[in-house]
């Protein structure tokens, strides 16, 4: 397993502790340590990183935890996340509208294209953590997923509905 190093750290994947015993804690990571994920946040890139790097898994179990890995880590980066892009929707509501996205694809059974999605997520993670998106694509995801959410809300048209529109 290779620990990947953040590009705010170095940027290179290295072997964790080959040869040697493994240090008691964390080096510093220099200047550079307030650029970036941020203090809480960068406990979650660093993990995002690593969980990155996994090789797919073939057993539903495993994948499960890491689905959910993947989604206490996004709850998590939220209130960076507003702060970060500004975001003008309240915490509670984004967290909501993360939650409708993995709960929208929760029925999805087919183990290849869940290994696909847990990565695609976190790479999707790693690139709002280190600010490599833009203000305009968060947005763009919250809007998208509250359209989402309200077509959810609507009930269906009832034949009444439609013979009173004139459809």
């Amino acid at each position: 397993l290779l620990l990947c190093t953040l590009p705010l750290f170095g940027g290179a994947c290295v072997p964790p502790f080959v040869g040697r015993e493994e240090p008691q804690t964390r080096p510093s990571a220099g200047p550079m340590a307030s650029m970036g994920a941020g203090a809480s946040s960068g406990n979650i890139a660093l993990r995002n990183c690593v969980q990155k790097s996994l090789v797919f898994t073939p057993e539903l179990g495993k994948t499960a935890l890491r689905v959910k890995s993947l989604h206490r880590d996004c709850l998590r980066s939220v209130a960076w996340t507003k702060r970060a892009y500004t975001v003008p929707l309240p915490e509670r509501e984004m967290r909501a509208l993360v939650s409708l996205a993995f709960r929208e694809k929760s029925s999805i059974s087919d183990m290849h294209q869940i290994n696909r999605l847990i990565a695609m997520g976190r790479m999707d993670l790693e690139e709002t953590l280190m600010l490599w998106k833009g203000e305009s694509h968060i947005m763009q995801l919250f809007e998208t997923l509250a359209e989402k959410r309200d077509k959810i809300a609507e009930p269906p048209p009832t034949f009444l509905d439609t013979f009173f529109d004139g459809k």
